[in-house]
This record gives C-alpha cells, sequence and structure tokens, in this order.
C-alpha cells in the first residue's frame, strides 16, 4: 500500500496515539482519515482509521474534533456511535477475507480502529493498464471475497460500499480483502438525507439513492456484480438512477449493456450470465443471498475438491494463488 498525501485535518506525522506512533497518512476520504503506525509496545506497523467527517467536524489546535454545530453535534455522535459499533463488530471475525480489526478506542473526541497492516494494492490499482483480465484471475478474487461477505451477512451486517478501491490484494499472495465498511457514512447519510455522501456511482444499487430502500444481501451483491462488470469492460457501469430513468420513465433500453453481449469474447457464459443477474434494477429480481449467487457463478468443484471436507456455510471454492495473477498499476479510484 502507498502512502498518499498530506491530509490538513490529518494529525501530524509522528504523534503519539496511545501506543502507536503515526508514520504517515495511506487513505483519507468525506468521513475518516487512516494512519499507517507503529505499535510501540509490540513493533509492528498498524493502519489506524480515524472517525472524522470533514463536512460536520474540525480539529483544534490540541488536536481534538468537534462538530462545526449544534446540528452538526448530533449527527456527528449519531455516525461516531455506528463507527464504534462497526469497529465492535468487525473485531468479533477471523476471516481472511475481512479486514482484521486489533482494537478500537476514543481519544480527542473521536474514535479510531486499530487494523492489521499488510502490504498490497487496491485492486482498483491492480486491474488499471492490466489489459483484458482472464476468467482464472476473477473467480481467484470474487471466491474468497464472496466467502468474506457471507460472513459479513451472516453477522447482521452489509458492506454498502464495495468497489475497487474498498478490495485490497495482499502483495504474498494475492488474496483479497474488503476494506472499509460504510456503516458510519451510511448513518450519517442517511439522517442528513445526503444521498451523494453515501453513494459510489456506478457500484451502489438503486435502494441505496432512496431513504427507505430496501437494502440487503442484494445490496452488496449488486456492487460486487459492478466489480465484476467494470473489470471485464474496463468501464465503470452506468449509475443506477440512469439506468431506472431510462427504463422506467422514458421507455428506452438499459443503457448498461449487458455483461453477455460485451464479453462474450473472453468469459464463460456463466461467469457473464451471473454478473448480469447481481446486476438487475429491482432488488427482487437479484441473488438474494451471497450462496445462492455463489452457486450459480462459481464453477462446480473438481472431484478432488469434492472429496475433501467442506463447510456447510457455502459452495464457494478456496481462493488459488496462481502465479497467473497479474499486478500493476496505481492507486487511483475507479
Amino acid at each position: 500500500m502507498t502512502t498518499t498525501t498530506e491530509n490538513r485535518h490529518a494529525l501530524p506525522t509522528g504523534y503519539q496515539l496511545q501506543d502507536y506512533r503515526l508514520i504517515s497518512i495511506i487513505g483519507h476520504g468525506g468521513f475518516g482519515i487512516t494512519y499507517l503506525a507503529k505499535d510501540t509496545k509490540l513493533n509492528h506497523e498498524v493502519a489506524i482509521k480515524e472517525y472524522f467527517p470533514n463536512d460536520l467536524a474540525i480539529r483544534e489546535n490540541d488536536h481534538n474534533v468537534h462538530p462545526k454545530s449544534h446540528q452538526d453535534k448530533e449527527n456527528f455522535a449519531w455516525g461516531l456511535e455506528r463507527f464504534l459499533q462497526e469497529g465492535q463488530t468487525l473485531a468479533t471475525f477471523q476471516h481472511p477475507n475481512i479486514v482484521r480489526v486489533l482494537r478500537y478506542f476514543e481519544a480527542h473526541n473521536t474514535a479510531y480502529i486499530v487494523m492489521e497492516y499488510e502490504q498490497g494494492q487496491s485492486l482498483s490499482s491492480a486491474i488499471k493498464n492490466k489489459g483484458t483480465a482472464t476468467e482464472a484471475f476473477l473467480l481467484e478474487i470474487v471466491s474468497p471475497l464472496l466467502e468474506g461477505l457471507q460472513a459479513v451477512h451472516e453477522a447482521g451486517l452489509l458492506h454498502r460500499d464495495i468497489k475497487p478501491d474498498n478490495i485490497y490484494l495482499r502483495d504474498k499472495d494475492h488474496s483479497p480483502v474488503l476494506l472499509d465498511f460504510g456503516a458510519a457514512r451510511y448513518a450519517i447519510g442517511s439522517r442528513s438525507r445526503s444521498v451523494t455522501t453515501i453513494v459510489t456511482p456506478g457500484y451502489t444499487p438503486f435502494e441505496q439513492y432512496q431513504t427507505k430502500g430496501d437494502q440487503g444481501p442484494w445490496t452488496d451483491i449488486y456492487a460486487l456484480g459492478a466489480v465484476l462488470y467494470r473489470i471485464i469492460s474496463d468501464k465503470i457501469p452506468v449509475e443506477a438512477p440512469k439506468r431506472v430513468n431510462a427504463i422506467k420513465l422514458r421507455e428506452e433500453a438499459d443503457p448498461l449493456p449487458p455483461a453477455t453481449k460485451i464479453g462474450r469474447k473472453h468469459y464463460s457464459e456463466r461467469l457473464l450470465r451471473n454478473i448480469d443477474w447481481a446486476l438487475e434494477i429491482a432488488e427482487k429480481d437479484r441473488p438474494q443471498t451471497v450462496s445462492q449467487w455463489a452457486e450459480a457463478l462459481l464453477p462446480p468443484p473438481s472431484p478432488t475438491e469434492q472429496a475433501k471436507p467442506v463447510k456447510p456455510v457455502n459452495r464457494i471454492t478456496p481462493a488459488t494463488t496462481s502465479a497467473a495473477t497479474t499486478r500493476c498499476g496505481s492507486t487511483t479510484a475507479t
């Protein structure tokens, strides 16, 4: 993972935050700042995510974070509570494809989530200028992500912001990790009715644009389907509201070309058909659970794999670490 430029709202480099000395900024957005830090007691590097919704909060000279107004105070506290709940829940996971949370704590009138840090790059970086990705590459990525996502859903959570920037590929074995769950961001956006703060155009399904949209596992499935579509087409999918407007308001064809059409020269019909299934506009028309989609999407296991004991939770084949996996590019979001 590469470091990013400095952020004027961030804590200074070298700052001692409890047991951690901040080394650099490795990510920042509208709702938080992520630091690379060194655990000074255990002598290893960690990533620390700070809750900092910059539309609602400011940092004073004493490094404490304060809401900008009384109205912001309510929304800030609402999001902070959900940020801590997210940290608490993620800390219970011991899954190789979900970001590992080591601890969480409150300080400076805000909160922090301490995560395991590993060398790697975002999927966004890996696919940039990569050329045509192989089907083997796609399956190596999606199979373990489905396992991780199913664990999340079984815990009663949704990710709500799956996109190439939030999927991390480890350098050591190219295995994927889901990052940056959107609980706090979604809580604030829903409360303030600011839809633009809680969606990622192209990856967000239509129900997330609605205040009372029916969200469930199918919401994350749409987003992961959009990630696969991005890889096979080299284009970000058409935004969900534009698709709805074209079909329902103007009675035109869906402006999103089907995966079965654009990828037929390079990918199996099975893969393409199931990408299209995940990208259905209506929630009821998509796979309703990860296991349902996985059973249709992934090739059946070989006789050797069938002979091995499997977990009853799903029928997802573990990821391989083939040397054919290609990695390249920068850390720019796509």
